[in-house]
């Protein structure tokens, strides 16, 4: 079963299909594809925010300690190309990733990053539609212009729900 390090695998092994289908087209490489919050990008040019968890309570039963997730990310795209070429740019950008996405909707073991993948459960990648108010309350980063961008959810995420010690508390 998976721990608590499943949520950031989950990003890592979504980060790793998008690697290896994109560079070195349209993205020359394999860095500037990475987490990130669309307010703050770096010179990334295509970024992933995860922005919601949400817990799915239909799959879990009384007494069971498995914890059973859906992730919902942001998927965002970067041009430094002058204001003419820039929503072209993002487009070209933003339609390769939704294509890999979709060709690479059932994620296994080859893609699912540390314990996320021991278990031998794969992990669904679908489109997820949210509507323009939606993806407004989402992007709301002072002095950030909007950038078109994506919704994904990632699931099931099962974490194990018992064993887990925490460390020192930090001061």
């Amino acid at each position: 079963m998976a721990n608590y390090s499943a949520i950031a695998e989950a990003g890592a092994s979504m980060i790793e299909v998008l690697r290896d289908n994109l560079c070195p087209e349209p993205i020359i490489s394999p860095d500037m594809i990475g987490l990130c919050s669309p307010a703050e990008t770096d010179d990334l040019q295509l970024g992933l925010h995860l922005y919601s968890i949400k817990q799915n309570r239909e799959y879990r039963r009384d007494g069971d300690p498995l914890l059973n997730l859906t992730l919902y990310y942001l998927l965002t795209a970067y041009s430094d190309a002058d204001i003419q070429e820039r929503a072209y740019d993002e487009s070209y950008i933003l339609g390769a990733a939704i294509q890999t996405l979709n060709e690479n909707s059932t994620l296994g073991s080859a893609y699912l990053q540390g314990s996320l993948g021991s278990d031998g459960t794969d992990v669904r990648i679908d489109l997820h539609y949210l509507t323009p108010e939606e993806m407004q309350k989402i992007w709301i980063f002072p002095n950030v212009p909007y950038r078109t961008s994506v919704a994904y959810m990632v699931y099931p995420i099962i974490i194990d729900g018992g064993g887990f010690m925490a460390g020192p508390r930090v001061r």
